[in-house]
């Protein structure tokens, strides 16, 4: 199913090669939430929600809990541990008919990774711990000036277990290696994988998380990417390799890290 072996302690990109599922309903959807009037998108916000990472964030927003004012994009984050009814109307068609099948072969994508890794308890911790949230990014058009940012969407890692792009990778997105290089994803048709700060949380720095930002290829043109997080459940508590945590201390020391 994976192309190679899992064997390092620094997992970087897993590409797969499997087959990439359609993102049309899901990015038409949120391309008719952009195009609402700016007083209804922030009816939506992340504070108004308030589950997680659930809802709006706007490109210069200063309070998002997922992306800094500075980076160049705006992003709607959906969950399953938020009532379908409390997002946009535009969303139904996605979170009713395809939220289930996308996040079944997300499941059995990740626990297929598990089972190649083999950390003791992790199988576990998954069956009673996590679910998911799907991140929609919108990065508009740019013009040259934009370019002193140096990047639209900053250096970082993601919060997840694993990153699932289940539509296939977009170019434009970056990594750093082992040896802290930057590395170009390149566009892709089959599903990729790579881990987040969760794994490294569990296992105390053996895996780590991969560190990727999105850059200035193609700035002048519009970009949409979809990324699957799995990650804690709201008031989930663990032990895991003799360290006891909950859902809401990992958020918060994950948080810590920006």
């Amino acid at each position: 199913m994976f192309k190679g072996n899992i064997i390092a302690s620094d997992l970087g990109i897993v590409e797969t090669t499997i087959p990439k599922s359609s993102n049309m309903v899901l990015k038409k959807a949120f391309e008719l939430f952009l195009n609402q009037p700016e007083t209804y998108k922030q009816r939506f916000l992340q504070k108004h929600i308030n589950t997680v990472f659930d809802g709006y964030s706007y490109m210069g927003q200063k309070d998002s809990s997922n992306q800094y004012d500075f980076d160049l994009l705006h992003s709607f984050v959906l969950s399953e541990f938020t009532k379908p009814s409390l997002f946009p109307p535009m969303f139904s068609e996605f979170l009713n008919l395809e939220w289930l099948r996308l996040t079944s072969e997300i499941k059995n994508i990740e626990k297929k990774l598990i089972a190649e890794l083999k950390i003791p308890r992790l199988d576990g911790f998954y069956q009673e711990h996590i679910g998911h949230m799907a991140s929609c990014n919108y990065y508009p058009r740019l013009d040259t000036r934009h370019q002193k940012s140096g990047s639209r969407l900053s250096q970082h890692v993601d919060v997840s277990l694993f990153t699932v792009f289940i539509f296939g990778a977009e170019s434009g997105f970056s990594y750093s290696d082992e040896n802290g290089q930057q590395k170009a994803l390149y566009a892709t048709d089959n599903v990729v994988v790579f881990p987040g700060y969760l794994l490294e949380y569990l296992t105390q720095g053996t895996y780590k998380a991969l560190s990727h930002q999105v850059g200035f290829k193609d700035f002048d043109k519009d970009r949409f990417s979809f990324a699957f997080f799995s990650i804690p459940k709201p008031n989930s508590k663990w032990s895991f390799n003799g360290v006891e945590s909950t859902s809401e201390g990992y958020y918060k020391d994950y948080l810590n890290l920006f």
